[in-house]
């Protein structure tokens, strides 16, 4: 294993506003990019940086300016670019404090088997199946996809993965709980693979997403689709989800004394969940149920 103190990224840390790494989970995650790479974590660091700000340029345009699904499922398929940066928003405090939110919330409402939708290197799928949990990762073949395979094989963890450009082939209405995290804002089709995420759910079961829609007003990334911004609107995004089989029913948050910790300094506190019945934009998970 890498000790923490031997690597940090500050630029990424500034991009991604994290103050730190967490000190259990980073180097596990940093030794699993060594491993794979057969490189040091610096040598991985700097190629990322190399990438993210030539080839990665061009490469978001093309999302930006796509009029099919195609060119964004390429991308996806072919980029280097999340295997470091998503491993180190992975690697940090925040992350495990919002997979430690959504396993407490699992934990509560009895949910055993969890989707990771657009699933990336794979981090909430190790977490939870680590945990116990039956997990099933979604996202688009590629390089990122074959990495976090690539994980779950290096600890023995039964993990089902799915190719989410055929969701034809998706076992139907089998799982209690779907997590899009930071996804749905990627996704050329939203309505249509809101559908699809509906008919991987058992009647009950419930779908978590925590999204930043594009705003014609501010700037984006480009990958954060401008086609989307109209789910700026809450209400309107609401309206959408549940035209497609689902009930709003709240806000998932840390629980009261988690805040409590957390206004007391314990940064990033966990101690349970709760669901806050309100609906608004704000940096936690909107969760719906679904109806039939």
């Amino acid at each position: 294993m890498i000790p923490t103190a031997v690597f940090r990224d500050e630029a990424l840390e500034k991009e991604l506003q994290l103050s730190r790494l967490h000190p259990k989970t980073a180097p596990s995650v940093f030794d699993d990019l060594t491993a794979y790479f057969k490189q040091p974590i610096d040598s991985v660091a700097a190629e990322y940086w190399r990438y993210r700000r030539n080839e990665d340029v061009q490469a978001q345009q093309k999302v930006a300016t796509a009029t099919t699904e195609d060119p964004i499922h390429a991308y996806y398929a072919q980029t280097p670019h999340y295997l470091y940066e998503l491993s180190y928003w992975e690697a940090s405090p925040e992350k495990q404090a919002w997979f430690s939110v959504l396993y407490r919330a699992f934990q509560r409402l009895g949910l055993k088997r969890i989707v990771d939708f657009g699933g990336g290197v794979g981090g909430l799928s190790v977490y939870m199946a680590s945990r116990g949990l039956e997990c099933t990762h979604v996202d688009v073949p590629g390089k990122t996809r074959d990495y976090a395979a690539w994980r779950f094989a290096r600890r023995n963890l039964k993990v089902n993965v799915l190719d989410a450009t055929h969701p034809e082939a998706w076992p139907k209405a089998q799982q209690d709980a779907l997590v899009a995290y930071d996804v749905l804002e990627h996704l050329f089709d939203l309505e249509g693979a809101v559908a699809n995420i509906a008919g991987l759910l058992r009647p009950g079961g419930y779908f978590l997403n925590l999204s930043t829609f594009a705003n014609t007003c501010e700037g984006h990334e480009h990958i954060h689709l401008a086609k989307h911004a109209c789910y700026h609107d809450i209400k309107r995004f609401n309206a959408m989800i549940c035209e497609r089989g689902f009930r709003f029913v709240g806000q998932l948050k840390p629980s009261g004394l988690s805040r409590l910790l957390r206004k007391c300094g314990v940064k990033n506190a966990v101690v349970g969940a709760r669901i806050v019945p309100k609906l608004k934009h704000g940096g936690n998970f909107l969760v719906h149920q679904r109806t039939s």
